[in-house]
């Protein structure tokens, strides 16, 4: 996943283990909450992404083209650590990641179902995604765009919060 170094609204272009453009994540210019769609590269949508306008915790929806509708929410425990919990209609899946936010593992029912680590040395952001089942994938590539946004703040500084 690679993120545009300048642009107006948040931007991914998604690549496939052949290096093949696989999907597209595109976001408004300008709005009040934050969102994204995922698309497939001739623009077909597989998800749409939408922020909650007032929560104590960064809160997004992610309704995949299936209908099917799971939440994101940033947790508050543990401190000094970036936690997410994704709820979807069959699992709930706890995302984990270190201190600085550059790597992540999902876990549901106690198994590691995706890996997320970022590349350092590149311009832009650039993660490494690994995806066990692969009908999950528009929902991890999903949830992994919503944690960018969420650990990123509008200027693209880093948001330890």
């Amino acid at each position: 996943m690679k993120q545009k170094l300048f642009s107006l609204r948040d931007s991914f272009k998604i690549f496939d283990q052949n290096d093949e453009l696989a999907f597209i994540a595109k976001g408004g210019f300008f709005s009040i909450r934050k969102g994204l769609r995922l698309m497939l590269p001739n623009e077909t949508e597989v998800a749409r992404i939408k922020q909650k306008l007032i929560a104590w915790r960064p809160t997004f929806y992610i309704t995949l083209a299936t209908g099917e509708r799971c939440k994101i929410k940033k947790s508050f425990w543990p401190l000094f650590t970036s936690r997410f919990v994704l709820t979807t209609p069959k699992a709930e899946v706890v995302v984990d990641g270190d201190l600085l936010s550059h790597e992540y593992q999902f876990v549901a029912a106690g198994e590691q179902i995706a890996y997320v680590s970022k590349r350092w040395f590149s311009l832009g952001d650039s993660y490494g995604i690994d995806i066990k089942y692969e009908e999950d994938i528009p929902l991890m590539l999903a949830a992994v765009a919503t944690i960018d946004l969420v650990n990123h703040n509008d200027n693209g500084a880093f948001d330890s919060d």
